[in-house]
């Protein structure tokens, strides 16, 4: 399909290094899981294609890194992002408690409005646990986000259905009103080029 297309959103993924973002973003866009990442120097930029409802979507993935002394570089880069994904590691709590700051920074940045969903990654790791699926839900509950999920770069779970949501609210929002039935919509995954912006992940 080249460049045509019918919308387009920029979506920004932030939250602390090695929560998973880029592997995260990986799973989605080439449908397999790299265990051997490195760490996401600045900002990874991505484009992926998909339909709903028969329109042609195109979202601009920014993969942010995580890295404390970046923090200031990147925030010009969530001007004018249509939403966001906030994501931490369930194995590691302080990276949901510094979801408050990635969130600040973002609202600051590209308004209090855009769509939110809070992410807590690497569900496939259980017995290493240390935040509860209640946990996050009362998280994104208190901020107010628009959803929570619990995910995993690793074995795909609820990978796609982060980018969906977000795509199906945007197009909601961008688009004459129409039925969003799950059955509804159609997700076909288009082939598209990738670029990178200083470079690429941390499971």
């Amino acid at each position: 399909m080249g460049d045509s297309y019918d919308y387009l959103f920029k979506i920004i993924l932030v939250g602390d290094a090695n929560v998973g973002k880029t592997s995260f973003v990986r799973r989605f866009t080439t449908g397999h899981f790299q265990r051997d990442c490195k760490a996401t120097i600045g900002v990874d930029f991505t484009v992926q294609t998909l339909q709903l409802d028969g329109k042609i979507v195109k979202l601009q993935i920014w993969d942010t890194t995580g890295q404390e002394r970046f923090r200031s570089l990147i925030k010009g880069y969530y001007r004018n992002a249509h939403a966001v994904l906030v994501m931490y590691d369930i194995t590691d709590t302080e990276s949901l408690k510094s979801c408050v700051r990635w969130m600040n920074d973002v609202r600051i940045n590209s308004g209090e409005d855009i769509p939110q969903i809070l992410l807590g990654n690497k569900c496939d790791k259980l017995s290493s646990r240390t935040v509860s699926s209640s946990d996050g839900e009362r998280f994104a509950r208190q901020h107010n986000m628009m959803s929570f999920l619990e995910t995993s770069a690793k074995d795909g779970r609820n990978v796609d259905d982060a980018f969906y949501k977000l795509a199906q609210e945007l197009y909601r929002t961008h688009s004459e009103p129409m039925d969003y039935r799950s059955d509804s919509i159609k997700l076909d995954f288009l082939p598209d080029n990738t670029a990178s912006w200083w470079g690429c992940c941390g499971y």
